[in-house]
């Protein structure tokens, strides 16, 4: 895990100095170690090559980065971790290629000379990276399948700049700081910015699961856009139920394996939730020495996970520590995170406090049960899809001011957000995608207009997609639940799970590693049909209870859901309020929206702060705050 930056410029100058001040602005990333390269691109250009390093695998200076090929002169910078790496290494000692460490990131330079950008596909890991091809004097630039590790990209005035965070790409002071309504109307519609776009008209996300090749003989401008690698499968395969269950318990085992190599202490977040306490499980198997870590709130000691986390551990035979954390510690780490933030959100806040108390265990590598969710179908959206599908078939034909009639009779005594969702939801045109994202809407199109946002002035759609992310996006309505599961990875995980994971985790140099993400996991999960994956009337994430039963004892799964909350609400009545005020303020002065409709969010809050009025005005003072030191 580290951070990568870099450059493509007219002149040396240029790019030394734009990739110090983008490396610099990631010192957090990378604390162990830095370097710069810069090497020729074509006759009048230069690529210029920046990297921090957090040291996980192979401490030495062999694993210093940019790293170069002792015979082609190659170069690499790579942020993530190759899971697959020992494999692909004795096949390469096979053809007789030699090597001067044992990192990840030297098995995929030397890959990477041999076979360019068709190595790609077959990486299992989480990964960003830098490939400079010395022959060619070109630049491979790539990302994981469902972007667990960051990458941005800016394109100014023929330059190419790219970098794992956005503020990376502004520090170099090349960028203009011109604000994209676009990701604004994206953030406020559902807590994130929504792929591609960022805060920043010039900045873009690179897509996940991509690969981009620049050559000197063309403008940055006129490059190929990028290749996908690997996508979400269109219809699932055909699967007996016991196969799926051995598959899936088979690659899961595999994969927890291979996340455990690390030259650094690894620990792993254990909840009393199934995803974690599986992975814990697996991880014990595998190394019977490895610590987990349970994150409590002192205030909340009735929502605890302890005793049940503990009693996992002590089952598992796992050196377990319960670390709790206190208001006042709390309040003030979320003014922290804050500032902290890469990217506006109003999420990850809760990753922030528990990667600080994790890495201050002296744990470098955590991992954690995210994506179970997502493959397996443990959200309320798999089976209220569904259900929102059959509703619409009878209403549908009506007109639309009949279907607002019956929408207006079925939501009454809702609260007013509700019902404007559900009259977004109304008008649709029933497929699984437009009701799943209605559904995850944080703010309906009526509560965008009224703060002076419309859409469609935007370019956007009504669901605030950019239209060419909606013909990217299939969606399967003979399939709900195999639907669901992709976008809930491509949208929810995608733009605000991941991202949040990652900037927040290194923001205190910690690794978070996602062994249900692997690629092998994602090959297998995401082409099991809906059928086996969550039948009709069983419980969320059916298909992973059976493939671990065993590990799962009646006290967790008869739990209510519960997990690490924090008391944000009460906090912006109290220590965060001042800032509230003031970000407010801020939106207000940059005439980003109706006055009117900042004040209505913000005194509705203040009139019913249990209720989810409180998220909308936490997105503004996560907005205003962002802008204020950013924009």
């Amino acid at each position: 895990m580290c951070g990568i930056a870099g450059i493509i410029a007219r002149d040396e100058q240029t790019a030394r100095r734009a990739v110090a001040a983008m490396s610099d602005a990631q010192r957090h990333r990378g604390p162990d170690d830095c370097g710069e390269a810069f090497v020729p691109f074509g006759d009048e250009r230069i690529v210029g090559l920046g990297h921090r390093r957090l040291s996980i695998i192979d401490l030495s200076c062999a694993g210093h980065q940019p790293m170069v090929h002792p015979v082609t002169g190659d170069q690499i910078i790579f942020n993530g971790e190759i899971y697959n790496f020992e494999r692909m290494r004795r096949g390469l000692l096979d053809a007789g290629e030699q090597f001067q460490g044992h990192s990840d990131t030297e098995v995929l330079l030397h890959l990477l000379s041999r076979d360019g950008a068709k190595a790609v596909s077959r990486l299992e890991g989480m990964f960003a990276f830098a490939f400079y091809n010395a022959r060619e004097q070109s630049l491979l630039l790539a990302r994981d399948s469902v972007g667990i590790k960051p990458l941005y990209v800016a394109q100014v005035d023929g330059t190419l700049l790219f970098a794992s965070e956005v503020r990376a790409i502004l520090a170099s002071g090349m960028v203009p700081r011109t604000l994209d309504r676009r990701g604004i109307a994206g953030l406020l519609g559902y807590g994130a910015v929504q792929h591609p776009l960022t805060l920043f008209q010039a900045v873009r996300s690179f897509p996940p699961g991509a690969h981009q090749v620049f050559h000197p003989r063309s403008p940055v401008e006129s490059a190929p856009p990028p290749m996908q690698f690997w996508n979400y499968p269109v219809q699932p395969n055909s699967i007996r139920s016991e196969d799926a269950v051995a598959a899936v318990r088979q690659t899961l085992d595999d994969s927890v394996k291979e996340h455990l190599v690390a030259d650094v202490p690894v620990g792993v977040f254990l909840s009393s939730g199934l995803d974690s306490t599986i992975v814990a499980a697996l991880a014990a198997k595998h190394s019977p020495h490895i610590r987990s870590f349970t994150v409590g709130f002192a205030d909340q000691p009735d929502m605890s996970e302890a005793a049940l986390a503990t009693e996992t551990a002590q089952l598992f035979g796992l050196e377990h520590t319960n670390v709790t954390i206190n208001g006042a510690d709390a309040a003030a780490q979320a003014i922290e995170w804050l500032s902290s933030l890469d990217q506006p959100s109003m999420d990850g806040l809760n990753v922030y406090v528990i990667s600080k108390a994790i890495r201050a265990q002296g744990i470098t590598v955590a991992l954690s049960g995210q994506g179970g969710d997502e493959l397996f179908g443990g959200y309320p959206s798999f089976t209220d899809v569904p259900r929102l599908m059959r509703l619409m078939r009878h209403i549908r034909p009506l007109p639309i001011v009949a279907r607002s009639l019956a929408g207006a009779v079925a939501t009454v005594g809702k609260p007013r957000a509700v019902r404007l969702k559900f009259q977004d939801m109304l008008r649709t045109d029933a497929s699984v995608l437009e009701l799943y994202l209605q559904r995850r809407r944080a703010m309906s199109n009526g509560q965008l207009r009224e703060l002076g946002i419309e859409p469609s002035e935007l370019g956007l759609d009504a669901t605030l997609l950019l239209p060419e992310t909606r013909a990217a996006t299939h969606s399967d309505g003979e399939d709900p639940v195999f639907t669901i599961s992709q976008l809930e990875s491509r949208f929810y995980q995608g733009n605000m799970l991941l991202r949040d994971g990652d900037t927040n985790g290194m923001a205190h140099s910690l690794e978070i590693r996602v062994p249900i993400l692997d690629q092998r996991m994602l090959n297998l999960a995401y082409c099991i049909p809906g059928a086996i994956k969550l039948p009709p009337g069983q419980p969320g994430k059916y298909l992973l209870r059976q493939a671990f039963a065993p590990e799962l004892r009646p006290a967790l799964l008869e739990q209510k859901k519960r997990g690490f909350t924090l008391p944000i609400r009460r906090w912006m009545l109290g220590p965060l309020r001042e800032m509230c005020e003031q970000a407010n303020a801020t939106l207000k002065e940059r005439g980003l929206f109706r006055p009117e409709g900042i004040d209505q969010i913000w005194q509705t809050f203040l009139r019913e702060p249990e209720s989810p009025a409180w998220s909308r005005a936490f997105t503004l003072l996560v907005l205003g705050h962002y802008i204020a030191r950013h924009a």
